[in-house]
Parts: structure tokens; C-alpha cells; sequence
């Protein structure tokens, strides 16, 4: 299946669906998506190279990041794979036999920018070529009169009772939540350990999708006071009279934007991964407010830096746990209204 002009890089129709197969598999922020989808064909268009490739746009659904972990060989995995799907790519055992035995690298070029080098793969299995900020959109007004919170810790505090919004979503008329911000309750719990998690899970308003926050905050339709977003989405939130976006002072959760690829491959992928590492999207991404990693990239970090909780952690045993824990106090405490 090998598609070389910008028109036909992709096969719409199967592209949506399974797992297996792919000489690449991308996925990207939906902000990010379509810009990186069309470089990704210019490349293969400019170099001509006969690949079978994946990047779909998000039509519901089960699609091919929801199979990656049924997948057993290392043949039917994608060549390269780049993902802001979290970092749990790899069932177990697949991880065991090809990952850790130095079947999958990052490529990641070093020089990365020292506020964002803790990012890095220590292993060198994962590349990181962006970074999305979680950080407070902050709607005065509803507020009223409260203090701005500063801190992660300052969500737990009882005065913001009804204020905190954070990613999830529900069919209308649904009862369960479809999606929640795992990312998000896994740093708080980390942070604040499982009585502050649940403390400011008792400070919800309602989970949202982060797409309706900058649409709602400073509106009187707005459901609470603290939302907790990605950056970009905070900073396009036209009232900023009504509104201040904050970036904590104990760091910004950071959230990778990573790739993988089968090492064996790197030659063949080398465009592609020139691509997600070089001077030209690096410029596009720290320019729309997800960080680069490319030692070419100028990203202005404000002062607080990140919160990262490390690819060690996610490998562990202590991140499914920690997963699992931080699901259930959602379910207990918000999900059950």
C-alpha cells in the first residue's frame, strides 16, 4: 500500500480502523492535528516514499490506538507510531520482548531546551518532540472574590467548593462519564496524595470537554471558577477581562507529545522522523503553545516550569495502580451525582 502525493497519503477508509499493518501511525491534539497530518504527507510527498500511513482525524469510535495493546508481534506494529494517547502503547509482554530488548527507539536528538529536558526518555525508547501545559484558566467573576489559586495544592482547598473543571465527558442524557482527564487526577494524586485528590474532587463543578472551557469562562453560563486545560485552549479564551490564565507556581503539568519507532526502521522512517524533531515544526508548535523539544525550538516557559511525574513512574506497576485509585475517586465522589 504505498502512497506518495499529498492528495492520497492517506487510506481514509481503512485508517480509522485497525492497528496492524501501518508503516506509520500518527495522532496529535486535535489544535495540532491537521497541520501535522499535511506535513506529514508533504514529506512523503517530497521524498517519495512508498509507505503505508495512518492519521486519522477522530470520527468516535474504536480506532486503531484503542488496538495497539492487542497487538502481540512485532511485525504487525506500526514502523513508527507518534501519539499524545499517554505512554502506554505496549501490552506487557510486547514491551518485555521488543522494547526493553532495544527494538523501539526515540531518535531523540540531544540539546533539548533545559527547561524541558526532563522530558527525555532516560531509556531512549520514547522520543519526545513536544510537550502540552496543563495549566488554570481562571474566571474572576465566578469566583467572587476568592483568591486566585497559584498552586496544584490550593484545587484541595474546601473555599473552591463547586469552582474546579477538568476534562470528561457524557453523552447528553447519560448517566457515566464516556472519557474522563485521567492525566489530570493521576498528577493530583501524585501530588497531593489520595485525601487531597479527593478533596478536590469534592471541589468539582462538572467535567467538561476542554474545547467548551474557553467558550464558557467568563460567561454567565460559566459552570465554575478554576478550569484546568491545556495551554493554547486556556490563552484563547476571548474575555480576558473576566478571565487570567495561570501557570502554577509548582509547575505546569506536562503532558508528552512522543513518538516510537521500530529501530530496524530508522533509515527508511528517517524523513518522518527528521519531520517531528526539526526547525520548522518546532517553530509551529512553540508558536501555538506546545513546547518543543528540538534543540532548534525557542519555546518561552513561564517561570514555574513543569510537573512531570517521569517515564519510570509510567512504566511501573505503581501507574496502573495509581490509575486505578484515581478512577474510583472520581466514580465515588464526582461521577456518582
Amino acid at each position: 500500500m504505498g502512497f506518495v502525493d499529498g492528495a492520497s497519503a492517506f487510506d481514509l477508509d481503512a485508517e480509522s480502523g485497525a492497528a496492524r499493518g501501518w508503516d506509520f501511525l500518527g495522532g496529535a491534539p486535535v489544535p495540532l492535528r491537521r497541520r501535522l497530518r499535511e506535513d506529514v504527507a508533504q514529506s512523503l510527498c517530497q521524498h517519495g516514499a512508498p509507505l503505508a500511513c495512518a492519521f486519522p482525524l477522530g470520527q468516535g469510535g474504536r480506532g486503531p490506538f484503542e488496538r495497539l495493546r492487542q497487538i502481540r508481534t512485532l511485525r504487525d506494529y506500526p514502523g513508527m507510531l507518534v501519539s499524545c494517547e499517554g505512554a502506554n502503547a505496549f501490552n506487557r509482554r510486547f514491551h518485555s520482548n521488543h522494547v526493553e530488548t532495544g527494538g523501539f527507539a526515540g531518535f531523540q536528538p540531544a540539546n533539548a531546551p533545559p527547561e524541558l529536558a526532563g522530558l527525555v526518555d532516560p531509556k531512549g525508547w520514547i522520543g519526545v518532540y513536544a510537550v502540552a501545559p496543563f495549566v488554570l484558566l481562571i474566571d474572576r467573576e465566578r469566583l467572587n472574590g476568592k483568591p486566585t489559586p497559584r498552586r496544584w495544592s490550593d484545587l484541595a482547598d474546601p473555599i473552591y467548593r463547586g469552582d474546579i473543571v477538568f476534562g470528561g465527558w457524557r453523552p447528553e442524557g447519560a448517566t457515566r462519564f464516556a472519557a474522563v482527564n485521567t492525566f489530570f487526577l493521576v498528577n493530583m494524586l501524585r501530588r497531593l496524595g489520595l485525601s487531597g485528590l479527593k478533596a478536590a474532587l469534592a471541589n468539582a463543578a462538572t467535567p467538561m470537554h476542554s474545547a467548551q472551557m474557553p467558550r464558557l469562562a467568563g460567561t454567565s453560563a460559566s459552570p465554575g471558577g478554576v478550569y484546568v486545560l491545556p495551554w493554547l485552549l486556556a490563552e484563547l479564551c476571548p474575555r480576558r477581562a473576566l478571565t487570567e490564565v495561570v501557570w502554577p507556581e509548582d509547575g505546569a503539568l506536562a503532558y508528552p507529545l512522543w513518538l516510537t519507532v521500530q529501530a530496524r526502521r530508522r533509515a527508511e522512517l528517517a524523513p518522518l522522523i527528521d519531520l517531528f524533531y526539526g526547525a520548522e515544526l518546532a517553530a509551529y508548535l512553540d508558536d501555538n503553545l506546545y513546547p518543543s523539544l528540538s534543540p532548534r525550538g525557542r519555546a518561552q516557559i513561564p517561570r514555574g516550569g513543569f510537573y512531570w511525574v517521569g517515564w519510570d513512574y509510567l512504566r511501573s506497576r505503581h501507574a496502573a495502580a495509581d490509575q486505578k485509585a484515581a478512577r474510583a475517586a472520581f466514580a465515588e465522589i464526582v461521577a456518582c451525582d
